[in-house]
């Protein structure tokens, strides 16, 4: 006898509970590195009332990524005030437009119960919740993709005018987030689709054409902003580079420089990288999706990519393409794997509903016990981090952890559905360690081992003049952040300047350059310090508190006399 589908009940407090994490991310600082770092370009349009020009915490034109994260950004700040939480909002908006998307395309493909599953295994994503804590462009570019995938696939199934102006919508979001790749991925979706269904009518449909027109339209306004920066304005240097055409860097280059990479520094470099990274970036339901994937391409290649109705290759062929890409490009990061997401549980889900109409019992029981393997490593490493590396300190956390705690082990004990206790048991260990590691874990590494967080806080406590403050060789992305301003370098000779004309100087420096300071002859006044750490890269040696002291650094807020 087939199982029954999980029921609402189930469905609706697996959500909360991932929701409950999510609304922890929101009030995580924000790391020293990237999203500090973009959360400035965001602060620099509002503050300069300049919405067009993407300029960076140290006054460079920034030639990276296209502008709606940052006037998303700024939008935010400018309806509920400079702070975490409004930085954060977008992002964790675009992620439920994400998740709904995904369980409508998984809807598409398979079924009402294997949209549910993927929608939830998309949110339980380990990378996901990061992207929505160290906010970048991720999460904004992966729900993009999807919805855009989304309305694609309804428009060629359905032939709604509004589905055409959806996807050149989200084409169009999926591009001025982080350039052509996310118009590339769902039009490559939408082939693969239409490819293995040997659906040609549809897709030689002469709609496409207005759907890239209307594409065009859309993304106009950021185009025309890099044809101001830049191709207005030749004397512009970045990187090494004059002459700069914005317009041709975002719609050609941006991405070929990326699959080069001699631009970009020294990145990974390992056609593997990507496999393992997959390990972590999509737990807990990581083991399972390598098997899906193999299942599904066995049966692809046992049939002959004979076409099945109840079949789809959109999945299988976007993952092979996007990860061939990625994997061959000469700069690699673990957030290149993001995009990917929502077609990993999509792929996931269908061939684990597929087990469950078909009632095969025995599959079910192993993946399961896939599921119990990866729950007791998780499980492992959380007691580890909580306990030993940073004992909880946050009584919220720490309450609302017993709780799932308690709701997990009376699943795994009591639950007798194998399908329920699989994605309950997966669901509920991925909201206990990420309410965990936002409630407890970065909130100690973020509050205590960023410098600039730190001493921003003091700015406000004490408050110091903004325009007061300066850089002297050490920068900090979270430090201008938190203090609201973009404080700009500056050298002896213009503190000595300043300091002759009466002016306040304050000094952000490392332990470095305050001796240069001193040894320059400058006597200083109130100095604050705090302990800094570069917490992107965690090491044992940090992890293990009894090797941590030796690993740390200090920053200094120091006033000139």
């Amino acid at each position: 006898m087939t199982q029954n589908p999980i029921n609402t009940q189930t469905w609706f407090w697996l959500f909360f509970s991932l929701l409950v994490a999510y609304v922890f991310g929101l009030f995580v600082p924000l790391m020293n590195e990237d999203a500090s770092h973009h959360a400035n370009l965001a602060l620099h349009m509002v503050q300069n009332h300049d919405y067009v020009s993407l300029v960076d915490d140290r006054g460079k034109n920034y030639l990276d990524k296209p502008h709606l994260h940052f006037w998303l950004s700024a939008l935010s700040f400018n309806i509920f005030g400079i702070n975490t939480i409004a930085y954060k909002i977008p992002s964790f908006l675009l992620t439920i437009l994400g998740l709904f998307s995904t369980y409508r395309l998984a809807k598409l493909l398979y079924n009402h119960n294997a949209g549910l599953l993927a929608a939830l295994m998309y949110a339980c994503a380990q990378a996901q919740f990061l992207a929505n804590n160290d906010v970048r462009m991720d999460a904004i570019l992966t729900a993009s993709i999807v919805f855009a995938t989304w309305q694609l696939v309804e428009a060629a199934t359905c032939s709604r005018w509004y589905n055409y102006v959806l996807a050149a919508l989200g084409l169009a979001m999926a591009f001025t987030t982080k350039g052509m790749i996310g118009f590339v991925m769902p039009c490559v979706a939408l082939f693969f689709l239409l490819l293995y269904q040997r659906n040609w009518k549809t897709m030689f449909n002469w709609r496409w054409i207005l759907v890239v027109l209307m594409w065009a339209v859309f993304i106009s306004p950021c185009v025309y902003a890099y044809y101001l920066q830049y191709d207005l304005h030749p004397e512009i240097e970045v990187r090494g580079m004059r002459n700069i055409s914005g317009v041709k860097f975002i719609l050609w280059s941006q991405n070929f420089e990326r699959l080069d990479g001699s631009k970009w520094g020294k990145g990974h470099k390992d056609i593997f990288f990507f496999f393992h990274t997959l390990l972590w970036a999509f737990l807990p339901f990581c083991l399972l999706t390598y098997i899906a994937f193999f299942d599904r391409m066995t049966f692809f290649i046992k049939n002959r990519f004979q076409y099945f109705k109840k079949a789809e290759f959109l999945t299988t062929g976007t993952i092979i393409i996007i990860f061939a890409i990625i994997s061959s490009s000469g700069y690699q990061l673990p957030h290149y794997l993001n995009i990917l997401f929502p077609f990993f549980a999509i792929i996931t889900a269908g061939q684990v509903m597929l087990k469950v109409e078909t009632n095969r019992q025995k599959t079910l029981n192993q993946y399961l016990w896939v599921q119990y393997f990866v729950i007791a490593v998780v499980v492992f490493l959380l007691i580890l981090l909580n306990f030993w590396c940073f004992p909880v300190e946050y009584w919220a956390a720490g309450a609302v952890a017993v709780v799932m705690t308690a709701a997990l082990a009376y699943v795994l004990i009591a639950e007798k559905n194998t399908l329920t206790k699989l994605v309950a048991a997966s669901a509920l260990t991925a909201a206990l360690t990420n309410v965990l590691l936002n409630g407890n874990v970065y909130q100690q590494l973020l509050n205590k081992y960023q410098a600039g967080i730190g001493l921003a806080r003091v700015v406000n406590q004490e408050h110091i003049p903004a325009q007061s403050i300066f850089k002297y060789q050490h920068h900090s992305s979270g430090f201008d952040f938190y203090a609201q301003r973009l404080a700009p370098d500056i050298s002896v000779e213009e503190i000595k300047a300043r300091r002759a004309k009466g002016e306040p100087v304050w000094i952000y420096a490392s332990t470095e350059s305050k001796q240069s300071l001193a040894q320059s002859g400058f006597q200083f006044g109130t100095v604050y310090q705090h302990t800094d750490y570069g917490i992107t890269r965690l090491t044992k040696d940090f992890l293990n508190p009894n090797t941590r002291p030796q690993k740390l650094t200090t920053d200094y807020l120091i006033q000139i006399k």
